[in-house]
């Protein structure tokens, strides 16, 4: 029994799969190496890397963006930049709160764009925007695009927004995305590009009785 109980002990462990939050999914609906759609060769392929989520339309490009990674996340920003920047709802840099023009800074974190006033703000988050500050980004997005949120229904169930009480607010790539409850929350997350997109062009879509 006792050597059996050693085993146990000294038996490698497992590492569990890095959990991400819809807030930190990538939100882009292509490769990161290839440009080519996601889906459009299968089941997309997921990786993480230094804590941040990329998506590969095969198995072929993963090897090609290990060789050079800087590189492939250098343009995947740039992209999040330009797809995030026309909604961003802060005209103040989240750290010191001076006022942004056209000298700030625009950094992705985890997938997300944050802007700042300058260069020594934006060291200060390049890797880690702070729970605090995230809360406060949060806030702001929520306030700002609450107000025109174009879709009456849970982009998961299609079920009415308010019909299983207060809807549940989904931060996703700085996009406010409303789901029925708490089990579609995490279901955001498996295909965010695909929800990011449905609120940026609703259809006309009928509830469900």
């Amino acid at each position: 029994m006792l050597s059996f109980v050693l085993m146990l002990l000294i038996a490698p462990v497992t590492p569990m799969a890095d959990v991400i939050s819809p807030a930190d999914s990538y939100p882009l609906d292509i490769c990161a190496v290839s440009g080519k759609k996601l889906g459009s060769m299968g089941d997309s392929i997921e990786l993480v890397h230094e804590g941040r989520q990329v998506r590969f339309c095969c198995q072929g490009c993963v090897p090609t963006f290990k060789k050079d990674p800087a590189k492939f996340i250098g343009k995947i920003d740039k992209k999040i930049i330009t797809a995030q920047k026309d909604k961003y709802p802060l005209e103040t840099c989240v750290l010191s709160g001076e006022k942004l023009d056209n000298k700030s800074k625009s950094v992705v974190v985890n997938n997300r764009l944050v802007r700042v006033c300058c260069g020594n703000c934006a060291k200060k988050i390049k890797d880690k925007l702070p729970p605090k500050l995230t809360a406060q980004l949060d806030a702001a997005i929520v306030k700002t695009q609450t107000k025109k949120y174009p879709l009456e229904t849970c982009v998961i169930s299609g079920e009415a927004l308010g019909s299983m009480g207060p809807a549940k607010n989904v931060i996703v790539g700085n996009t406010l995305v409303k789901v029925c409850c708490k089990g579609c929350v995490k279901k955001v997350a498996l295909n965010p590009a695909k929800y990011i997109q449905m609120v940026k062009t609703p259809a006309k879509t009928k509830l469900k009785k």
